[in-house]
């Protein structure tokens, strides 16, 4: 999928399911620490810098609260 082509999804999981997700980003995000550390390549770098910002992202939305997802308009 291109940036141009982004779909916004919302999934509400259980917590179950959102601490697996959460294990499955931390290990992902082992695994391209250890690659970034291993590469020489300036390119591959950066994407593998881009793909852990991006995991960066994931797991910040899968850990934010209901409240903070979007910001609550003060009422009068």
């Amino acid at each position: 999928m291109s940036v141009k082509e982004q779909t916004v999804t919302n999934a509400e999981l259980p917590q179950r399911e959102s601490e697996f997700l959460l294990e499955v980003l931390a290990s992902a995000e082992r695994e391209l620490l250890a690659e970034l550390s291993r590469t020489d390549k300036r390119e591959y770098r950066v994407g593998l810098t881009e793909r852990l910002a991006l995991l960066e992202i994931v797991r910040n939305r899968i850990t934010q609260k209901p409240e903070q997802a979007q910001p609550q308009i003060p009422s009068f």
